[in-house]
């Protein structure tokens, strides 16, 4: 199987494209390849290329373009996984595992009970923390597209406006919410768009559910069980797209 690499400037008509610096050190100082090794490279917006090495000199990668690459079909429904920001690196394992089940966009959510300062969360150096992490999985698990990573909002400030119609928050079995399952919330029509909801270690808090619910969103879940924070993205996405593409 060929290494990937990302160049955002891929121009399809080209017959060369420059990979960037960070690319560029992993082909050549981790990967250790050089002129003649084939991989492929792809630029985030669906777009693939089988491609061999034309110049590798430290942070100067020049690959010589070959053919197209089909790519993996991406979930039906575009999905957008807004994350209560988790600690340490179980955020890092949330965004990893929301690209890798095809999240469009994650966005991080200040709520009540999450166990990071605010401060740490909105600093540059960890978005783009995140970031770096969602392109190492979309590289792993051979996705051609980037998900949107976006900054840090407040959940209240976030709930007064929803990024899509449909919004479907994962509320936990302890909570005092009325609570349905989830294939029985999807057995209606299926949208085009639809957010999935995920909150802290902590759990959501009453004020939050009340907020929830009054801009309509559905509570759901996926069993009596309690999970682990950070394994909601993979498994409230997987369950979502086994039920909706079935």
């Amino acid at each position: 199987m060929r290494p990937r690499f990302y160049a955002p400037d891929l121009d399809p008509t080209a017959a060369f494209v420059t990979l960037p610096a960070d690319e560029a050190r992993h082909l050549t100082r981790v990967l250790r390849l050089g002129a003649g090794d084939e991989v492929s490279v792809f630029d985030g917006r669906g777009r693939e290329f089988h491609a061999a090495v034309d110049v590798a000199v430290r942070e100067t990668v020049t690959l010589r373009l070959g053919a197209a690459v089909a790519v993996p079909v991406m979930p039906a429904v575009r999905l957008i996984v807004c994350q209560a920001v988790l600690k340490g690196d179980s955020m890092d394992d949330a965004v990893r595992d929301a690209t890798m089940m095809g999240a469009e966009a994650i966005e991080p959510l200040l709520t009540a009970h999450i166990d990071v300062k605010p401060s740490f969360a909105a600093r540059e150096a960890t978005l783009e923390r995140w970031k770096r992490v969602a392109l190492a999985s979309a590289k792993q698990c051979r996705r051609a597209t980037l998900p949107r990573v976006e900054a840090p909002r407040a959940f209240a400030d976030w709930i007064q406006a929803p990024s899509a119609e449909m919004v479907l928050m994962f509320v936990e079995p302890a909570a005092e919410a009325r609570v349905r399952p989830l294939r029985d919330v999807l057995a209606h029509a299926v949208p085009a768009r639809a957010v999935v909801l995920l909150g802290p270690e902590g759990g959501w808090s009453p004020s939050e559910l009340d907020a929830a619910r009054a801009a309509g969103c559905l509570f759901v879940s996926l069993g009596p069980l309690t999970l682990r924070a950070e394994s909601m993205p993979v498994a409230a996405l997987a369950a979502i797209n086994a039920i909706w593409v079935a």
